[in-house]
């Protein structure tokens, strides 16, 4: 028997992969977004931030904006529909924390308000389409703008990634 599967089957992997079961009725953001404010909030937050990415995307010509629809490659519009939909989870989740009495110091009060800001401002940078400038156009060289283009992929799903590890940093996954 090969030593991975050895250690796979002494239950080591179940072990590791039931935090990963998640049940929703036991996650506390499903409880959150019961609540038509934060639904709401959740909604307006992820419409406003992809108003402000497709803005960003075409460098403020609005009429632009239908050929950067058209050409916009399939899987980055589903991790661009991906992320504002866990960017307005977070936002309003975040604001749920925040509306919270709390007992500790303002200081870890604010702790987790940062941890999603990287994900954010990491997009800015990225190009969804291969044929549109992004913001980063504006402030990075040229070399530095073609190797986020060809690796947008990549950085779509780590920005989801951070997201996602935000929600869970903020407890949203715990009850």
């Amino acid at each position: 028997m090969h030593c991975f599967s050895k250690h796979l089957s002494g239950g080591s992997f179940a072990a590791f992969a039931s935090p990963l079961a998640f049940k929703r009725e036991n996650m506390k953001i499903v409880e959150v977004l019961k609540n038509p404010v934060h639904i709401l909030l959740a909604v307006v937050s992820g419409i406003a931030m992809l108003g402000i990415y497709a803005y960003t995307q075409v460098l403020g010509i609005i009429g632009n904006l239908d050929i950067w629809l058209a050409t916009i490659p399939w899987f980055n519009a589903l991790t661009l529909v991906l992320f504002v939909a866990l960017f307005g989870v977070t936002f309003s989740y975040q604001v749920y924390l925040w509306r919270q009495p709390k007992t500790c110091s303002l200081n870890q009060k604010i702790s987790g308000a940062g941890a999603s800001g990287a994900g954010t401002f990491g997009l800015f940078f990225v190009a969804q389409c291969p044929a549109c400038a992004s913001l980063g156009a504006l402030f990075l060289p040229v070399s530095a703008v073609t190797i986020l283009t060809q690796f947008s992929w990549l950085i779509n799903i780590l920005t989801i990634g951070l997201l996602v590890f935000t929600l869970n940093y903020l407890g949203a996954f715990k009850k």
